[in-house]
């Protein structure tokens, strides 16, 4: 592993404690000098990575061999600790370009997995000082964007910040979920990767990208109300993620997912240009 990798990437058990404990006092500090957030948010954060670095703590976690290293990351669903291994065309940087703050990663094993605390509507109302109906208005309109259904009750991560005023850009993530669009969109593949909203210059009116080009083959603009209706649909799908969904990360760099360009099948990993007339014949 390059120089800089080692510098960066977190490979042993003391590293990603001594990382969540100073992200811990950075939260802490901000809280009581200059909050950006709601006082739930920041102390759900704090709860719960007092109790991830406590299950750290307790676990027996080996030094990461050569090639691989930790990663962390807290959602609006977990906070999961990551064993990762460097993708070899890593290893092959030009020292002159060692400042890179993203890492290319080819496997990865999950081995701890802390759930967040979920609250219920009125709970959530509750501990921030507002109205269940404001709660669900939020939901509606697309701005509680870590909000879960769970049957047909809606769950609120204890780690979910006020939304602010406005509408802010969001990146869905459909990781092959059936999704079904309105009959007036239309998109090259019938389920898209991801779905961008972006606010447009018209006050009302946002603009929909799947997969990178516009939701309508018109190019019209998106009423915030027809918005809203799709967010809530984007919201209520199982498993469905967002831009929005991770809250903080270690380490503090863009890890790239080379898994995406390999088919898996089963247990097994086959590469994505694997010919079987080319492989596994007898001699």
């Amino acid at each position: 592993m390059s120089d800089i990798t080692n510098a960066i990437l977190p490979s042993e058990k003391k590293t990603i404690i001594n990382m969540l404990e100073n992200k811990q006092r950075e939260i802490t500090k901000e809280r009581d000098d200059s909050p950006e957030h709601s006082l739930p948010y920041y102390n759900g954060l704090i709860k719960l990575l007092n109790k991830i670095i406590f299950e750290i703590a307790t676990r027996q976690i080996f030094p990461a061999p050569d090639g691989w290293y930790y990663s962390f990351s807290i959602s609006n669903i977990d906070a999961s600790l990551f064993i990762r291994h460097v993708s070899p065309s890593e290893h092959e940087k030009e020292s002159d370009n060692r400042t890179s703050q993203e890492v290319i990663y080819d496997e990865s094993f999950r081995l701890i997995c802390y759930p967040t605390n979920l609250m219920t509507v009125d709970d959530y109302a509750k501990i921030n000082g507002i109205e269940p109906v404001t709660v669900r208005q939020w939901i509606r309109r697309g701005k509680l964007r870590t909000a879960v259904k769970i049957g047909g009750e809606w769950r609120i991560p204890e780690i979910t910040d006020t939304p602010s005023r406005g509408f802010t850009s969001v990146r869905y993530y459909n990781n092959g979920r059936l999704f079904i669009l309105p009959q007036n969109y239309h998109c090259l593949n019938q389920q898209p990767f991801y779905i961008d909203i972006y606010p447009a210059e018209k006050k009302g009116f946002c603009q929909i990208l799947l997969d990178g080009m516009p939701a309508k083959l018109s190019g019209d603009l998106i009423p915030d109300s027809e918005r809203e209706k799709i967010e809530l649909a984007l919201i209520s799908t199982p498993g469905m993620i967002n831009s929005s969904s991770t809250v903080l990360h270690i380490p503090n760099l863009k890890e790239i997912d080379k898994r995406g360009v390999q088919i898996r099948t089963g247990g097994m990993r086959i590469p994505s240009d694997w010919d079987p007339n080319l492989y596994g014949r007898k001699s």
